[in-house]
């Protein structure tokens, strides 16, 4: 798989939508390990689903959360020490 000029790539880089060659990109696992796994992903772990809204593309942020909260990463506000003095 050849890569997109960096032009295309700094263009890309803030899209909300990703196709799945584009998210695959952006996570850099190979294309042979991750493309298989979607489906999966997104039908037995809640991986964030295609929208049909927009083209059949994920949306990033989402995904991004969805990464963060399985690697372990607390996603939101912190927490705060509520009822303690």
């Amino acid at each position: 798989m050849t890569l997109p000029a960096s032009e295309t790539l700094e263009r890309e880089k803030d899209k909300l939508y990703l196709s799945d060659a584009e998210l695959i990109r952006r996570l850099g696992v190979p294309d042979k390990i991750i493309r298989p796994m979607l489906p999966a992903l997104e039908s037995k772990w809640g991986f964030p689903p295609k929208s049909p809204l927009f083209g059949g593309r994920r949306y990033w942020p989402a995904v991004k959360a969805w990464l963060d909260k399985h690697n372990g990463l607390n996603v939101g506000l912190p927490e705060t020490n509520r009822g303690r003095r």
